[in-house]
């Protein structure tokens, strides 16, 4: 049940990707948008018609990295509510079902751990005060009703809404309230990445030659923490185009740094690729 439906998830995030794009500010991309067909009117000059496409194709490749992001986590999530329901045992395997007492007591547990107590208990152990803890889960819900009221008054004016900026508003907001070092925290209490993981690199790409390999944690990209494929994205993508840029990594545990320059990396990491 759990597989099928994680398919069903990603033959529709599939299927509405190549139906239309979606810009990083939240937009639709379509083939009746004015924007992309801008980019294809033949009686603009030429020079406008490159600069419209280059824009799509941005635009896309980070949508299309959006909707990947949402898919992993989307399968995780599916993951941990669907546990003990398909506990079939490979034939080769002699695997003992697990009772229905066992499947309610984790389906308990994991609505304990999302109810508010089960939150605060987290953020404890993950090294914040009680106090801190109660603030920071009354704050995710202040910031997630501001979302809300955010979209809901854009649609009521008629205004676009910003689905990609709503959608990230709160998380980037409690980012820049608690500070990289205390969000890193607030990230392993959430069991969410706080590194970007190299799965494979790409041949002749300015990753292989600084050096990085397949197992790789990126922390730093110059000098800017990274938490996740987006956060590096997001920087390699600011400053001067082929500046050279100090990236620090973790191979093994030992802290290390290389240099490449600024710009696409030519990394996969999970299913992501920068």
């Amino acid at each position: 049940m759990k597989k099928m439906v994680v398919i069903i998830i990603v033959s529709f995030v599939a299927a509405f990707a190549a139906a239309s794009w979606i810009y990083t500010d939240g937009s639709v991309l379509s083939a009746g948008n004015p924007q992309v067909a801008t980019a294809f009117d033949a009686g603009l000059p030429v020079e406008a018609r490159i600069t419209a496409l280059e824009q799509a194709v941005s635009d896309e490749r980070q949508a299309r990295q959006w909707l990947q992001e949402e898919v992993l986590y989307l399968t995780k999530e599916l993951e941990l509510l669907s546990v003990g329901d398909d506990a079939a045992p490979s034939p080769e395997i002699d695997v003992e079902q697990p009772s229905q007492d066992s499947r309610s007591a984790r389906r308990a547990d994991y609505r304990r751990r999302n109810s508010e107590e089960g939150r605060i208990e987290a953020l404890i152990e993950a090294g914040f005060l009680p106090s801190q803890a109660s603030l920071i889960v009354q704050r995710e819900a202040e910031l997630q009703m501001d979302a809300l009221q955010a979209r809901y008054d854009a649609e009521r004016s008629g205004e676009p809404v910003d689905y990609f900026r709503s959608r990230n508003a709160g998380t980037d907001a409690l980012r820049q309230e608690l500070g990289d070092a205390d969000y890193e925290r607030y990230l392993v209490a959430n069991n969410r990445s706080t590194s970007v993981s190299i799965s494979s690199v790409i041949d002749s790409s300015p990753a292989q030659s600084a050096g990085l390999q397949s197992g790789d944690e990126i922390v730093r990209y110059a000098g800017e923490r990274v938490f996740s494929m987006t956060d590096l994205t997001q920087r390699a993508i600011e400053g001067v185009p082929g500046q050279n840029v100090a990236v620090d990594i973790v191979r093994n545990g030992v802290p290390m740094q290389v240099v490449m320059p600024r710009g696409p990396i030519g990394i996969s990491g999970g299913r992501r690729r920068q």
